[in-house]
């Protein structure tokens, strides 16, 4: 069913104008040939196929930020379970001092093994809690560089090259 003929069952379109719209289309095919209409839908088509192609790169790219900010906050939430799970340093025997960021010369109590992790790079000082306080944790040296790599401002105490400031 045209839609000519749905106007016209719908009362839209009375039979005196419905002949007359269909006089005027048959005059404009004749007017046009063959040759002309199908240029005009090979046009058509063009225009439809550009439109699609548009929509799907559109719908690609939607999708690709969608899935970025979805493994962004999946990174985001792993980095924050490892600093939930980083190791407390252990009661020991040796003071271990480094320099924050706001040049304050904090110090943790740490064994004898950890302290030499600590200045070989195996281990880095983390910070748990907000800024500008004293909570610290010691976590090895890849998973520190993937909390540096998302926050970079925990990362208190680590080998040069693993934050970049």
């Amino acid at each position: 069913m045209s839609l000519r003929d749905q106007f016209k069952k719908a009362n839209l379109l009375s039979d005196k104008e419905a002949r007359r719209l269909a006089h005027e289309a048959r005059l404009e095919r004749a007017e046009k040939g063959r040759e002309g209409l199908d240029a005009e839908a090979a046009t058509r088509q063009r225009e439809l196929e550009l439109l699609q192609t548009r929509e799907r790169e559109r719908t690609r790219r939607e999708q690709e930020q969608l899935d970025a900010e979805r493994k962004q906050r999946e990174e985001l939430q792993a980095v924050q379970m490892l600093l939930a799970e980083a190791k407390k340093p252990g009661p020991g025997t040796v003071k271990y001092y480094f320099e924050a960021a706001d040049g304050s010369l904090p110090w943790l109590e740490v064994s004898p093994r950890e302290a030499q992790e600590v200045r070989a790079g195996a281990l880095c000082v983390v910070r748990v809690g907000a800024p500008g306080t004293h909570t610290y944790r010691l976590l090895p040296l890849e998973a520190t560089k993937r909390v540096g790599r998302q926050l970079p401002d925990v990362v208190v105490f680590a080998p040069r090259g693993v934050v970049a400031r």
